[in-house]
């Protein structure tokens, strides 16, 4: 897996933190905080990364900063509690492809944050599940304490 496609995906994260009108501010106030990856899965199969246990993902109001093997990369987030399931639009404003809009579809319960990226800037995934052939990338974040 390529770390590129990693850092794609925490910009997705931080996207969660920029909402739209339709966003509860308890909502917001959940995501908000600093994030470490725990797990991640790509073509319906578990993906080992050392790259990813570097990744942390920092989210204030509608920033995020990404923290990567690579270095940093930072962006704005909106995300839509209304739709089933809750989506989100990270917007990368520095770093690689700096300006790409990824669609995701997220959940949060408690101290645990799931995001499936498309990783391709393509249709957002319907599910938080990756399939053969799909280009989703879906992690899992614990908060970090």
């Amino acid at each position: 897996m390529h770390w590129r496609f990693l850092s794609t995906a925490m910009l997705a994260l931080v996207s969660l933190a920029f909402t739209t009108t339709t966003t509860r501010a308890d909502d917001i106030k959940e995501i908000e905080g600093t994030w470490r990856a725990a797990a991640a899965e790509a073509g319906g199969k578990p993906v080992e990364s050392e790259d990813l246990q570097k990744l942390v993902v920092t989210i204030a109001g509608d920033h995020y900063t990404a923290q990567t093997k690579d270095g940093t990369e930072a962006g704005t987030l909106k995300l839509d509690e209304t739709q089933k399931p809750r989506t989100m639009d990270a917007t990368r404003t520095e770093g690689f492809e700096a300006g790409k809009v990824i669609k995701a579809v997220y959940e949060i319960t408690g101290d645990t944050l799931r995001v499936c990226y498309a990783l391709d800037g393509g249709e957002r995934p319907t599910e938080l599940a990756t399939k053969d052939g799909a280009p989703w990338l879906l992690i899992t974040y614990q908060r970090a304490k």
